[in-house]
């Protein structure tokens, strides 16, 4: 079998239905045997790192493991995506072609050492010398991206390779190593009875849950071990999803990006902590003082991936899989009426009772577009099952602190493993062929990241994919100007605008011009009905918005809101 068809047919046996990927001159010999091949559909991009985006929101989106594939030339520019989905743990096979090995010295044009550039950002660098190594390798390569710590592994592929033959008898494939986690696992009784016993004497207990968390699919396992216990639940950005917030135990997102000052406060005062499936980051700790690192509070830590447990904390180790760990625990704990915690869960109700007036006295008083009416006029919109991908900044911090998600799932993808711009529109468009068609897609998009990928607009329309481009519009990378007010604590002088801003930019026609429906809306009482109109089209929309620029309202992060209260600001923190 030529070695072409062979790549072709393992991939649809693993259970790919999609790659997305760009053309180059190496990688023909694999397109002639794709033209007449069935069952694995070829998405074309306009970057290659927007290629890799794709693929990352697919995997997000559905469980599967995300494909991408992209020429020698381009391979460079994958090097973005590919690096977010290993610090992320989002597993990929990202397939690269290449020249002729024996021309990789002689300068041959588009030929560079591939192995070097992809080793440090992937679980591992494979390289096909011969055609009778390429099935061994994919196999290998499904094999390391869905188990233990998910994560992207990178194929090299010369041209003679593809073009090459191979036996039909090596052309098998595995595909339990299609999904992730492929090989779930647990730890053993004894750390199993160790943190039950912690969790049942516990009297401020709290549950904070990471991106593990849904890649292991455990909202269920959740949400019972939180019944089960009385216990609140936190997320981390990467973890939005995991727990119904509306469910009276969610506490939503906590930390840097997300939290707010009441639900970061649990973080302080619960004397025992279990996270799941967290990696205990920066973002996921404003900076590891939630909680401090030396602190005398309990930890305890799922995690699937060894070199995360204890990296940051003290924690009692449970190194498994979130959801058959979880499931383990509650099988341990007393059957019968949870623990009495009845203060500790007042006081939850108390905040959340608190937080929702703050957020209704701003919005009444002013009639002006901003970030958070845009956020809330969404959660009105959308229906349930919705699947959002988000931008850094702006979007991704009001969308994480005030859209309230009803149903648990895998419904968000953030990128805040690196947090790149450029994320959300290459995101949904990979998403929105990975979710069902009842399902809306919805990127939340910033200006700043809208200049990185907004040649992915004429691929939305070219694929026909249903997705909402929500555009936040200040005209600026606010998030630096954010950052370097809140350092300054003092307006900033309009010099500094050169570093940051851009002229005005009109999306509609911009959108428009790729065939795109579009529309620019002014008023806070139209926000509701375009959304409506959108999310019922048949076809991509994109709805551009004008918000304020965050040095003039400070986004809800900890450290900035410090400064909002010093100068006298208001603060949604």
């Amino acid at each position: 079998m030529n070695v072409s068809r062979a790549v072709l047919t393992m991939l649809r046996d693993y259970g790919v239905t999609d790659v997305f990927g760009l053309p180059g001159e190496t990688t023909l010999p694999f397109y002639r045997e794709w033209e007449s091949f069935e069952g694995v559909a070829y998405h074309m991009c306009r970057d290659e790192r927007n290629g890799v985006f794709m693929a990352d929101g697919y995997a997000r989106a559905t469980g599967k493991v995300g494909v991408c594939e992209g020429p020698s030339v381009g391979a460079t520019h994958m090097a973005p995506g590919v690096t977010e989905a290993y610090k992320g743990c989002v597993p990929l096979i990202v397939m690269t072609s290449d020249v002729p090995l024996c021309y990789e010295r002689r300068n041959m044009l588009t030929s560079f050492d591939q192995t070097a550039l992809f080793a440090g950002i992937t679980k591992e660098s494979l390289t096909a010398h011969a055609p009778c190594e390429v099935p061994h390798l994919l196999r290998r390569a499904f094999r390391l991206a869905a188990t233990g710590r998910p994560g992207p592994v990178h194929l090299r592929l010369p041209s003679d390779v593809l073009e090459g033959d191979v036996d039909d008898g090596e052309v098998w494939s595995q595909p339990r190593f299609g999904n992730f986690p492929s090989i779930p696992f647990r730890p053993g009784d004894d750390d199993i009875a160790a943190a039950a016993e912690r969790l049942l004497a516990a009297e401020r207990p709290l549950v904070i849950c990471g991106q593990g968390a849904l890649h292991s699919g455990a909202w269920q396992e959740v949400r019972a071990l939180a019944e089960a216990l009385g216990v609140p639940v936190g997320t981390t950005i990467s973890g939005k999803g995991i727990f119904p917030e509306t469910h009276p135990l969610s506490l939503g997102v906590i930390g840097a990006r997300g939290g707010r000052c009441w639900s970061n406060a649990f973080v302080t005062e619960a004397d025992v902590i279990l996270f799941v499936g967290s990696s205990t980051d920066s973002a996921g700790t404003a900076g590891w003082t939630l909680p401090p690192r030396r602190t005398k509070q309990t930890l305890i830590q799922i995690d699937a991936g060894e070199g995360e447990l204890g990296n940051n904390y003290d924690a009692l180790p449970l190194y498994g899989d979130a959801a058959l760990t979880l499931e383990a625990l509650v099988a341990r704990l007393p059957g019968g009426q949870a623990p009495e915690r009845g203060a500790w869960l007042r006081a939850v109700a108390e905040g959340r009772r608190r937080q929702e007036e703050r957020l209704e006295a701003h919005l009444e008083k002013s009639c002006d577009i901003d970030a958070l009416a845009v956020i809330r006029a969404l959660e009105r919109q959308a229906p349930r099952g919705t699947f959002f991908a988000v931008d850094p900044g702006l979007s991704a911090v009001y969308s994480a602190a005030f859209l309230r998600l009803k149903e648990p799932g895998r419904r968000m993808a953030y990128n805040f493993a690196m947090g790149a711009l450029g994320y959300a529109i290459p995101a949904a468009i990979g998403a929105r062929f990975g979710v069902d068609a009842s399902r809306p897609v919805v990127a939340l998009v910033g200006d700043g990241s809208f200049g990185f990928a907004a040649g992915e607009l004429e691929t939305a329309a070219r694929l026909g994919a249903k997705v909402l481009f929500v555009v936040f519009d200040n005209r600026t990378f606010g998030w630096i100007r954010g950052t370097e007010f809140a350092l300054r604590k003092e307006p900033l002088k309009a010099s500094f605008g050169r570093f940051t801003d851009f002229r005005p930019v009109d999306y509609v026609k911009v959108a428009e011009g790729f065939g795109i429906e579009a529309f620019r809306v002014e008023r806070r009482e139209e926000i509701d009905g375009v959304f409506a109109r959108c999310l019922k089209a048949q076809g991509p929309c994109l709805v551009a918005l004008p918000v304020e620029v965050q040095d003039r309202f400070l986004p809800p992060v900890p450290g900035w809101a410090e400064c909002a209260s010093a100068l006298g600001m208001e603060s949604l923190y």
